[in-house]
């Protein structure tokens, strides 16, 4: 989720996020959406960006491009071994659950619980850090 490249980068397309939840947080999902789009023009599969973007779905009752977009940004966590990373796929794994029962598709929502039990575990497996 990180730009390496340039540090500069990183720190505004996470003030461009902050701002997208801040204006989400008002009512904004105009404004919300524009900062979300322009995170994603310089980074485009930020899983945080598509995140808000299946929120923003979700608030105008979109399930079908909430399920769309919370796929896409569960898919750029596919690899993670961070444990606070498997943790936000849980949670993200749940609530696509809950959308494609809504979309009346139970066998795909026993399927995403089933992957964030999986996750659940695996962080329940490793060790502490200090």
């Amino acid at each position: 989720m990180t730009n390496k490249t340039n540090p500069l980068l990183h720190e505004k397309v996470e003030a461009q996020i902050q701002q997208a939840l801040v204006l989400a947080g008002e009512g904004d999902l105009t404004g919300s959406e524009t900062l979300y789009l322009e995170v994603l023009e310089q980074q485009p599969e930020h899983p945080l960006a598509l995140y808000g973007l299946a929120q923003l779905a979700g608030a105008i009752d979109d399930q079908e491009v909430k399920e769309a977009l919370l796929s896409q940004a569960i898919g750029q966590l596919v690899d993670i071994t961070d444990p606070e990373q498997k943790s936000l796929a849980a949670t993200w794994l749940a609530e696509l659950a809950e959308v494609l029962f809504k979309l009346n598709r139970p066998s795909d929502a026993m399927h995403c619980l089933r992957q964030c039990e999986s996750l659940i575990a695996e962080n329940l497996k490793a060790p502490l850090v200090s």
